[in-house]
């Protein structure tokens, strides 16, 4: 089973290595627009944000490597889903953690952040969040979050 088309696939893997050589840009990049964008998320980064840049980097990278596998990403990425939530990470996180990572891959890309691969990134993100808040949030925590937001 795909969760993306295999041109999908090439744009977002051929993007992501191209962007692999400068992947302290990017995350530098990621972390500089989340925090602008969401300040009240950066206290949820507790440790050393070097490291922390190193983890999300490697995520990425198993993520990207593994679109074409969804009986193993999917599973993977609900249980990291799940320990999100142990550090804070609400439902309301994704959009401007996305939003942050097209962002900074456009930065990174220049004039190869084309239509469709910008396209592609954002279904791949869709597509891997939306299954990961199903997993992660239950529907009272919706419910919840909908009554205080």
């Amino acid at each position: 089973m795909q969760i993306l088309s295999p041109e999908d696939i090439e744009h977002v893997r051929s993007s992501f290595d191209r962007v692999w050589a400068e992947s302290r840009r990017l995350t530098d990049l990621f972390y500089g627009r989340l925090f602008e964008t969401a300040p009240d998320v950066q206290p949820l980064f507790r440790g050393n944000i070097d490291e922390q840049k190193q983890k999300f980097l490697g995520t990425l990278a198993v993520i990207v490597g593994s679109l074409e596998n969804a009986a193993v990403l999917m599973p993977a990425a609900a249980t990291l889903a799940r320990q999100h939530v142990d550090y804070g990470v609400s439902r309301e996180h994704y959009p401007v953690v996305g939003e942050a990572l097209l962002w900074s891959m456009e930065r990174c890309l220049g004039s190869d952040w084309t239509p469709s691969v910008a396209a592609a990134w954002r279904r791949a993100y869709a597509a891997i969040t939306d299954h990961m808040i199903a997993s992660a949030y239950t529907a009272e925590d919706a419910a919840g979050s909908l009554t205080r937001g």
